[in-house]
């Protein structure tokens, strides 16, 4: 008697990983697995059909090929909503690590099979005239520059993941000594707190950037991690860098504090929303979180 294949609906950067990530290596894996799949390329546009008999998306790819596919199910009113299996094949990879999701694609894939669920929390913040939606963190300050010094530094097509990150970690620590602090102030849990920053961030995974961990967040838990840096507390930050830059695995000084919600008004202009450097309009944004939009297959 056949048994008859699971369909799902692969969704691959074909720019990302190695040559053994290509997109006929995957499809020969997933098939190898048990797995009928309908192919698309992260590059063009996805999630344009999902058949009805799909019964996962595979996403193949970094944190930003994660988000597009997720945010796409999003912007599709969730007509394809399907459960999420990460194949984690970027630089950082800090999605798939923050959920200890398999790294090695055939054990990965291997585990499909127990159907062991993690909800996934949707972030939002809001102006009066812009709406954007994140996965990772939304922020201010130190990361959006390091955004801004990566996009704007020369690249070499040797260049090693590895090697990316180092730098990384070292610009970090030139930009914790040097970043002018901003002025900002946030309401949440019936307070309000105003000073001046090196850095705000809201998480809704544990990781962020170049595989720092800054807190212990759940992403199905109805709550953001804040973590913020003010001015004086620069000589910490600096020291967790230099540390992080040596080469060692230091934990991050300062504690996160857990919100559902959270006004912050600044005028700086370094934003980020995930992956993304924002053009900032209006000075002040609402914060929040759409809870359990989204399951992903948890591999361990």
């Amino acid at each position: 008697m056949k048994i008859e294949q699971t369909k799902i609906q692969l969704i691959h950067n074909p720019t990302a990983g190695a040559e053994e990530h290509e997109a006929d290596h995957l499809v020969e894996l997933l098939q190898a697995a048990g797995y009928k799949c309908n192919y698309s390329s992260s590059k063009k546009k996805i999630l344009k059909k999902v058949a009805t008999d799909v019964k996962y998306i595979a996403v193949a790819g970094g944190d930003g090929t994660v988000r597009k596919a997720i945010l796409a199910m999003l912007d599709k009113k969730l007509k394809y909503k399907r459960p999420v299996a990460v194949l984690p094949l970027g630089t950082a990879n800090n999605i798939a690590s923050s959920l200890a999701i398999e790294e090695n694609l055939r054990l990965n894939t291997d585990a499909w099979r127990k159907e062991k669920f993690q909800k996934l929390d949707i972030g939002v913040a809001r102006t009066r005239k812009d709406e954007e939606y994140f996965i990772e963190s939304f922020g201010f300050g130190l990361f959006p520059a390091l955004m801004k010094w990566m996009d704007e530094k020369p690249s070499t097509s040797s260049e090693e993941p590895e090697d990316e990150v180092k730098q990384a970690h070292n610009a970090l620590l030139h930009l914790a000594k040097h970043y002018e602090p901003i002025k900002a102030s946030m309401v949440y849990d019936g307070k309000e707190v105003s000073d001046e920053f090196l850095m705000i961030e809201l998480l809704n995974i544990s990781r962020l950037g170049p595989k720092l961990q800054l807190a212990k967040a759940d992403p199905g838990d109805g709550l953001l991690e804040l973590v913020v840096v003010k001015a004086n507390q620069r000589p910490v930050l600096i020291k967790y860098f230099e540390e992080m830059a040596a080469g060692k695995k230091p934990i991050f000084p300062i504690k996160s504090v857990p919100v559902n919600q959270i006004k912050i008004s600044s005028d700086t202009k370094d934003i980020h929303v995930d992956d993304e450097i924002k053009e900032v309009k209006l000075p002040t944004w609402n914060v929040s979180l759409l809870p359990h939009m989204v399951d992903v297959i948890l591999t361990k």
